[in-house]
């Protein structure tokens, strides 16, 4: 003869069947949700520790020092936050607060126009008898863009960093050499580690 199923048995049975089920569920969520979650994670940003953006700046005003021209270097984020800003010895006032408009205007224009340097967006304008506001920006006046040589972006890979500015000598030109040996000075770090 069959035992009658008491009321506590069903119920008993049935509460280990949704715990099983919502177990299953918890680990299939689980197996797929890494790929399922990856587009819209947090996105992995890169910066400049104060560290590198001293030597870099310091190596700057070196570079235009050894050749007799007394400067200001500044390196900013990627987000155009100054990291850090120096005036060389001798150099004149004025110099301290291009060299950040400079950076500034690297990190805020190159990268738009596919450029890695202030003298290219300069050039850029000049080409296309342009004035900044029509170069994908706001037709008013920006603060801090001052398309002039001397600035030049900072790349991990294709990643966007920062940008460094110089400002001091007679020719921006020179002002964009120096900032290339500031650059180098982050590419040293890069291979000495």
């Amino acid at each position: 003869m069959l035992k009658p199923i008491s009321q506590k048995t069903v119920l008993t049975q049935g509460i280990q069947k949704l715990m099983a089920a919502i177990t299953s569920l918890a680990i299939a969520l689980t197996a797929v949700a890494p790929g399922a979650y990856a587009e819209t994670a947090l996105p992995i940003e890169h910066r400049l520790s104060l560290e590198i953006a001293l030597n870099m700046a310091n190596t700057a005003i070196t570079a235009c020092r050894s050749q007799g021209i007394s400067v200001s270097a500044s390196v900013v984020d990627q987000h155009g936050q100054s990291i850090v800003q120096l005036q060389g010895d001798h150099a004149p006032p004025h110099t301290y607060g291009l060299s950040q408009k400079k950076a500034y205007t690297a990190v805020a224009l190159a990268p738009i126009q596919g450029l890695k340097r202030t003298s290219e967006v300069a050039a850029a304008l000049r080409a296309s008898n342009q004035d900044v506001g029509k170069l994908a920006l706001p037709a008013d006046t920006i603060s801090n863009i001052t398309p002039l040589a001397g600035g030049a972006i900072i790349e991990l890979g294709n990643e966007l960093i920062g940008a460094i500015g110089v400002s001091g000598a007679r020719s921006g030109i020179v002002d964009e050499t120096c900032a290339e040996a500031g650059l180098s000075a982050i590419t040293q770090r890069k291979t000495q580690t």
